[in-house]
């Protein structure tokens, strides 16, 4: 009955949203690690992934322990209809217990639903002992006929060229660490968070991208510079998060509703360009950019008193 409810669980989901479990072995033996794949296939629609958090030394599927965890990669995939989003990662797991051990399906929360992977039965062996063989004696400890200083006498004697060429190098080292004057330190100026980003942006503006055919390019670098900006400026970490979720953090910033407007435009153009391969026009482009511009202008940090004495 236990087999027949996990070869049931052993069919994949059916839909667009898929998770999808698989190992490099269907038998190991106690102890042996297994590679373990843990694959999601989603649609670009979903706003959200929850994915599991593995860690090493804790439990899944029921009877396993993890003792490995790979990275986590991610890949996007467009076709003439729809655009898909995959995540996969590799894990080293054992079991330690013997016969067809059911490795139990993972979850993943998908927006506000949950999606369940498909299950395995892995047989785990015993590792047999021959009791047939006799034990053998244990060697009894031996002791080193020599004292200790014959010992430095005996490796001097053979190693005396290393000792020299030591010797000298620490006289030589003590020699110029004593003789060098100290520099004065020489203190940074500080660079303020609207420089450092007007500067970044400047550098990807001159490239001009777009005029050599590589617009995808540009606009990945363009967002990447606005998440960047954001975690620095408003201490929100965005490199993990959906278009969605961008577009709300926007919405919660603390600017004009034109600039916020102009902003979730240049994000959604992206997701146009990297996915549809959608090309915009030059005069897009630059009105993108200059949209970039505008909101370091309108959200640079007021420089206190305090500040500028610093």
């Amino acid at each position: 009955m236990i087999i027949y409810i996990i070869c049931f669980l052993c069919f994949p989901s059916i839909g667009q949203n898929r998770l999808h479990i698989s190992t490099n072995i269907d038998s190991a033996k106690i102890g042996e690690p297994i590679e373990l794949t843990v694959k999601l296939d989603y649609s670009a629609d979903i706003g959200s992934v929850n994915w599991p958090d593995f860690k090493e030394d804790s439990t899944i599927g029921g009877d396993f322990e993890i003792w490995g965890v790979g990275e986590i990669n991610k890949k996007s995939q467009v076709d003439a209809n729809d655009a898909s989003l995959s995540i996969v990662q590799t894990l080293k797991v054992v079991s330690f217990n013997s016969g067809y051990i059911p490795f139990m399906p993972l979850a993943v929360i998908l927006d506000e639903d949950t999606i369940e992977s498909n299950a395995l039965l892995l047989n785990i062996a015993e590792i047999k002992v021959d009791t047939t063989q006799g034990f053998n004696d244990i060697k009894s400890v031996m002791s080193d006929p020599l004292t200790f200083w014959e010992q430095f006498t005996y490796w001097i004697g053979n190693n005396w060229w290393w000792v020299a060429i030591a010797s000298l190098g620490i006289v030589i080292l003590l020699f110029i660490l004593f003789r060098r004057k100290p520099k004065p330190v020489q203190l940074d100026t500080p660079v303020s968070l609207y420089d450092k980003y007007t500067e970044l942006l400047n550098s990807l503006l001159e490239r001009e991208l777009w005029s050599n055919q590589k617009v995808k390019e540009h606009y990945v670098e363009l967002t990447d510079l606005i998440r960047s900006y954001y975690f620095e400026r408003y201490g929100v970490s965005t490199f993990e998060k959906t278009t969605n979720e961008i577009v709300t953090i926007t919405d919660s910033i603390n600017i004009d509703k034109e600039t916020s407007y102009a902003v979730i435009q240049v994000f959604k153009i992206s997701e146009y360009v990297k996915f549809a391969k959608k090309i915009p026009s030059d005069f897009e482009i630059l009105q993108h950019n200059q949209t970039i511009k505008q909101l370091l202008e309108v959200t640079q940090p007021v420089e206190t008193k305090e500040d500028s004495d610093t």
